[in-house]
């Protein structure tokens, strides 16, 4: 952990900050957020603006239209738009900051960063930062974790859901587990082939969990330049409260229905029609194609948090 960068405002001597929101991200209200920065960060080390988004993909337009104005730009958000603000800062001089206002705010909890809007904002006060790996995915950039399978078969669903939060994510998944078809999938590590079947879901992590505490990738490391490569199979039905179990306690490598590798490269290959199916980044669906590249940027992003990470 190292302190933030002395580039200040020449004519104030502050540091200053750019919070972008996503109005419609997660199930809280952020109407109280100007009056929140404006009492609780300190006015003697930073100068702010407030700019809110109107459209999916805006963030990263204005992140990168602002990269060089400013010190800090802080999303505020969940992990899609933490992943929009992130893109434009990658191997920059500019630090993410993150207020995290989503549904699972999985990146947020991997580093220490409060759920709560006003200790988030003191955490800033604080002036430290972390440089952590970020994860290519084609022309994508993502920090916390990215997969196909059920999770991205449930985040596409989600994403055209009307209620938001972890119940409503919770039913959707208790109700499509049973039913989902996996496909046939190869995937290859750093050249080397380690599947080619259909598993209930691959996961490529950065951070531990997905969110709300859900650790997929139990021991991932978020600045050890490496990808945690998760395979999770078929289970049979009377294994789910055990599988719920050790997602949530953070012991699903004891799973004989899990396994997971460490890779620099990754390939996921799609052996079959991809008609209806989907890949997920951060809980977001997307595109998914017949070759899909991953590939890790050690050390590439400076992020404000707080503890190891």
């Amino acid at each position: 952990m190292i302190s933030m960068a002395d580039r200040v405002d020449t004519v104030t001597g502050k540091k200053k900050i750019l919070f972008i929101v996503n109005p419609k991200s997660g199930t809280g209200n952020k109407r109280s957020i100007p009056v929140l920065l404006k009492k609780y960060l300190d006015a003697d080390k930073f100068a702010y603006e407030i700019i809110q988004t109107n459209y999916a993909g805006e963030a990263a337009k204005i992140s990168e239209e602002n990269r060089d104005k400013f010190d800090i730009i802080v999303a505020i958000g969940g992990d899609g738009t933490i992943n929009e603000v992130a893109g434009p800062l990658t191997n920059s001089n500019t630090v993410l900051g993150i207020i995290p206002c989503g549904s699972g705010n999985g990146l947020a909890r991997h580093l220490k960063i409060p759920r709560n809007i006003k200790r988030a904002i003191k955490l800033l006060n604080k002036r430290c930062i972390a440089t952590i790996d970020t994860i290519n995915l084609d022309e994508r950039i993502f920090l916390n974790v990215a997969g196909v399978g059920f999770d991205a078969h449930i985040a596409q669903l989600f994403a055209n859901s009307k209620k938001r939060g972890f119940l409503s994510y919770a039913k959707l998944a208790m109700r499509e587990i049973r039913k989902f078809i996996s496909v046939d999938y190869q995937l290859i590590i750093d050249g080397q082939e380690k599947l080619e079947k259909a598993p209930f879901l691959i996961s490529v992590a950065n951070s531990t969990q997905y969110g709300n505490n859900a650790h997929i990738a139990p021991n991932a490391l978020i600045a050890d330049g490496l990808m945690d490569v998760c395979v999770l199979r078929k289970v049979p039905a009377w294994y789910y409260p055990v599988l719920i179990y050790r997602m949530f306690t953070g012991t699903l490598t004891k799973s004989k229905y899990y396994q997971t590798w460490q890779g620099k490269e990754v390939q996921i290959k799609l052996l079959n029609d991809a008609h209806g199916k989907h890949m997920h980044i951060d809980g977001d669906p997307y595109a998914v194609s017949k070759n899909m590249k991953l590939k890790v940027n050690p050390l590439s992003l400076k992020v404000a948090c707080q503890g190891s990470v």
